[in-house]
C-alpha cells in the first residue's frame, strides 16, 4: 500500500498543499480532480520525489526502496519529445529497472508506433499512446498520470484506457489519473479524490457512495416564477420550458422540506455524478463569478 501522510507544500511562499493523507492499494484506479490551481501537479510532484515535502511523508509499506515503483508520467509536452521510442525505453531503465524493454517495443509494435522517431515528430495521439506503454511497461506497482487523455482522439483514448485496464486487472499496478473530465473518470475510475484549495475536499466511489457528498439532483416542473429555495440554494443545470434540473448542495432533510412545499408540479430525484459533486464544491466560486459578470455587464 501507498501511503500519503500529513503532506505540506509551499511553493513561492504560497501554501500549495495542506496536509493531505491517503493510502492507494494495489489493483486501483483512481482519479484525482479540481480547479486549475487546486495543487493536483504538486501532489504528484511530491509522490514521484520530484518535490521534497515541507512536512509529512510518502512511504510504501513493505519497500524501502519505493521511489522505483512509483512511475510519474508528466502531460506529454516534456523531455521525452527529444527521443525516440528505442531511446525512451533505456532512459526509462535507469529509473525504472524492472521495466520489460522487449514488452514495450512489443506493444510499440503491435500499436503500429515507430520505434526509431522522435516524438516531437509524432501526432499528440501517437506520443500519448507511445508514453501509456511506457508507464505500463515499467511494471512499476503504481503510475500517476496528468492529463494522459487530453486532446486524443476516440480511438487513442479507448487504446489507451484499454491498457490502462488491463494493466490493473493482470498486474494489480494501481493508477491514479488527474484530469478534467469527469464524466471519463466516472466510467474509468475505482475511487476519486477532490482537492480544492489543497486539501482533499471529497473521496468518494462514484456510482456507490455519492450520497455521503451531502448533494442531490432534482428533476423540477415549475410554472411561473422560481421558488425561493431554488434561488438561494439552488445552481440550475438545465431548463427546457417548465423543466428544471437544479443541483442542491448540503442536502439534508431541513432543505428537503422547503423544496417539497413549493409550488413544483413535479419533482423527481436524479443520480448524482462527478460533474455534480465538482459544481456543489465550488458553487461559491461558480456565484462569486457569476456576480462579478452581471456588476460588469450593469456597468
Amino acid at each position: 500500500m501507498l501511503k500519503i501522510e500529513s503532506l505540506v507544500k509551499s511553493l513561492d511562499g504560497k501554501k500549495i498543499i495542506s496536509n493531505i493523507s491517503f493510502s492507494l492499494k494495489e489493483g486501483q484506479i483512481v482519479g484525482l480532480i479540481g480547479r486549475n490551481g487546486a495543487g493536483k501537479t504538486t501532489l504528484f510532484r511530491l509522490i514521484a520525489g520530484e518535490y521534497l515535502a515541507d512536512h509529512g511523508s510518502v512511504r510504501i509499506e513493505d519497500s524501502a526502496d519505493f521511489r522505483s515503483q512509483i512511475f510519474y508520467l508528466d502531460a506529454p509536452d516534456n523531455f521525452t519529445n527529444a527521443h525516440t521510442a528505442t531511446q525512451l525505453a533505456r532512459i526509462f531503465k535507469i529509473s525504472y529497472p524492472r521495466i520489460d524493454i522487449d514488452w514495450f517495443e512489443s506493444l510499440v509494435k503491435i500499436n503500429n508506433l515507430p520505434l526509431n522517431k522522435k516524438l516531437s515528430s509524432m501526432s499528440k495521439g501517437q506520443r500519448g499512446l507511445i508514453l501509456a506503454i511506457s508507464a505500463i511497461t515499467s511494471k512499476a506497482r503504481y503510475v500517476l498520470l496528468d492529463e494522459p487523455l487530453d486532446g486524443l482522439d476516440l480511438i487513442v483514448r479507448d487504446q489507451v484506457k484499454q491498457m490502462l485496464i488491463t494493466a490493473v486487472s493482470n498486474s494489480k499496478t494501481s493508477i491514479m489519473i488527474a484530469s478534467h473530465n469527469l464524466q471519463e473518470l466516472d466510467l474509468l475510475t475505482d475511487r476519486i479524490i477532490l482537492l480544492k484549495d489543497g486539501k482533499i475536499a471529497n473521496d468518494y466511489m462514484p456510482g456507490e457512495e455519492l450520497e455521503t457528498a451531502n448533494v442531490a439532483k432534482l428533476q423540477m416542473v415549475i410554472e411561473g416564477e422560481l421558488p425561493k429555495v431554488v434561488i438561494d440554494s439552488g445552481h440550475i443545470l438545465e431548463k427546457r420550458g417548465h423543466l428544471y434540473v437544479v443541483l442542491f448542495k448540503n442536502y439534508d432533510s431541513k432543505l428537503a422540506n422547503r423544496v417539497k412545499r413549493t409550488k413544483a408540479q413535479y419533482i423527481e430525484e436524479l443520480a448524482v455524478n462527478s460533474d455534480d459533486i465538482f459544481r456543489a464544491t465550488f458553487d461559491e466560486d461558480y456565484r462569486l463569478h457569476q456576480a462579478a459578470a452581471q456588476k460588469e455587464e450593469k456597468q
